[in-house]
């Protein structure tokens, strides 16, 4: 083959390898959705080289036409000019025009939806009105809002007899029909339980729907919600047969339930500035028999402090809401200036309200053998008592919005055979608030007293003492405290804490924080309250946040700095 014929090839190739630049489009004319809107359409075409450009010209006025289409702009002007300099430039000005307006919007219930206020309201919350900008959005999101709220109350038979939008460009008008006919509405029928144990004492208080009633999938919902947070099963399955309804449009509901393992063992391991390194360990029995009783066994070991603890638990109707617990537990406690031995017996009834609240009303024996400081005694008490607590959370494991509140009262008399006469009430409340995107705020406030003769009268674990993790940082756990002459901390009559903290997100699991705390424990109120401050790192986890804290007691003529580390939940 000559070299001329070898030239040609060569030359050939290298022009198949040379193609002009991809173009890129400069809109202009365009503001707010509509501009990002159509940059959307822009983007969804296909690389266009230069030199192709007047054969891609009509795909691109049809993608910059739909997208003005879909917001209500149907009367655009368009024009479109490669860069003389730079034909990969493209410029695509563009003049919407007037939005088309819906003229009328005929909307038309049939069945039994139509007398339905949940149908109603929903229509009241239209977001396309006679008059509005007509936008394909907000008419598709109308069609499946009320498919929707049909399938969710029961009408399975619902569709549409007539959905049609008539455009008229040239009048800047658009005519909506929407004519649903929602069929009869299903109801509740029989319940079908496959159950591999007998259920029918914890089953039967949960169920709240009966044969009869219409249909609505939030019941369903709660249903496999309350039967999941039982405790008891590791499957729940809460089912509509639909194929199944009867005449009388009944649908079966089938339930299935597999229990959980006869006997579950768990372990874990922590870490806090107030106890250092822990280990946990639990053994739970969720079936004990038919009647739906329960056993739980905690073990806690740290280097203060270890605690074993046995909870039997008895349900009462509802077993999520009335119940009865028998607990019994052992603790030893070598922290600082305490230590005690503690066995404890108790009686609790547990009922829980429709606002949330938790009611314990408990009687509870402790025999405590205890050092405090240079004081060596033991102690017999029979405290009855009552509780109140309540969590709210929204947002998950990162929640923006919550509150806590924890309230105990409790009491012993040497009458029925108490060593010591007292009275005594603990509080605490916590709100968490987010106040501007990426920035929450955390407050927290603590108050005990108890009303006792002598306070060195009560066992350690009685007495009020503050400062640590989560009561007022930049102070040693239970720190503050009045003292003796040797420096021994005591414990007090009364506690108070209080602390406002401020995070904002950084990152997607990530917040910086700052704070100040401040509290006391005293026996009259009239010492200097400790204050504390500093800052902090939270990391998010699928156990609760990561707190690390850098904090310094800035109330003391040497300030101290202690770094405080914990995880959890925040409320």
């Amino acid at each position: 083959m000559s070299k001329g014929i070898w030239g040609v090839l060569v030359l050939l190739l290298l022009s198949l390898n040379v193609r002009a630049e991809d173009v890129s489009f400069e809109l202009e004319g365009l503001k707010g959705k509509l501009k990002k809107n159509t940059q959307v359409y822009l983007d969804q075409l296909p690389a266009i080289d230069a030199e192709q450009l007047p054969r891609f010209r009509k795909d691109i006025e049809t993608a910059v036409i739909n997208s003005l289409q879909s917001l209500g702009y149907y009367n655009p002007t368009i024009d479109i000019t490669a860069d003389k300099d730079k034909p990969e430039l493209v410029a695509v000005r563009v003049s919407a025009g007037e939005p088309v307006r819906v003229r009328t919007l005929d909307l038309l219930l049939q069945g039994d939806s139509a007398s339905d206020p949940q149908f109603e309201q929903l229509i009241n919350k239209l977001t396309l009105k006679e008059g509005d900008v007509f936008r394909h959005d907000k008419y598709e999101k109308i069609k499946a809002s009320l498919l929707s709220l049909a399938l969710a109350r029961g009408y399975f038979d619902a569709n549409y007899q007539r959905s049609q939008v008539l455009v008229y460009p040239q009048d800047k008008a658009a005519d909506v029909t929407l004519t649903f006919d929602s069929g009869p509405r299903y109801q509740f029928g029989e319940l079908r339980v496959d159950a591999d144990r007998p259920v029918d004492r914890v089953l039967t208080p949960l169920v709240k729907v009966k044969p009869g009633d219409p249909y609505q999938a939030i019941r369903l919902a709660e249903l496999s919600r309350d039967l999941s947070a039982s405790g008891y099963f590791r499957q729940v399955e809460v089912l509509p047969v639909v194929s199944e309804a009867d005449e009388n449009y009944r649908i079966p509901l089938a339930v299935v339930l597999r229990a959980k393992a006869d006997n579950e063992v768990e372990v874990g391991a922590g870490f806090s500035t107030d106890e250092g390194p822990r280990v946990s360990t639990s053994w739970d029995k969720p079936w004990i028999n038919s009647l739906g009783h329960s056993l739980k066994t905690n073990l806690k070991l740290s280097a203060p402090k270890q605690d074993i603890s046995v909870i039997y638990k008895i349900p009462r109707g509802n077993p999520l809401n009335n119940y009865y617990t028998i607990q019994g537990g052992y603790q030893m406690l070598d922290q600082d200036d305490t230590v005690s031995d503690r066995l404890v017996a108790s009686i609790h009834r547990w009922d829980k309200d429709t606002d949330d609240w938790t009611r314990d009303v408990f009687i509870r024996s402790e025999y405590e053998t205890y050092t405090q400081g240079q004081q060596e005694d033991e102690s017999f008490l029979l405290i009855p008592g009552v509780s109140y607590s309540r969590t709210r959370v929204r947002g998950g494991l990162d929640p923006i919005w919550g509150d806590a509140q924890l309230a105990t009262l409790e009491l012993s008399e040497p009458w029925w055979g108490s060593d010591t006469r007292f009275i005594r009430l603990w509080g605490r409340s916590k709100w968490l608030r987010t106040i501007a995107e990426k920035q929450r705020l955390i407050a927290r406030a603590e108050q005990g007293a108890v009303w006792v003769e002598d306070v060195q009268k009560l066992p350690p674990s009685l007495r009020f003492f503050t400062g640590g993790d989560m009561t007022v940082r930049g102070f040693g756990y239970q720190d503050i405290s009045p003292i003796d002459e040797n420096g021994d901390r005591l414990g007090a009559k009364y506690a108070t804490a209080l602390s406002l903290e401020y995070d904002y997100k950084v990152a997607e699991k990530w917040r910086v924080a700052s704070f100040v705390d401040t509290g006391t424990a005293t026996n009259d109120y009239t010492e200097d309250w400790k204050l504390g401050t500093g800052v902090g790192v939270r990391w998010l986890t699928p156990v609760g946040a990561v707190r690390l804290d850098l904090a310094f007691g800035v109330s003391e003529d040497q300030v101290p700095m202690r770094i405080h580390f914990t995880l959890g939940p925040e409320l």
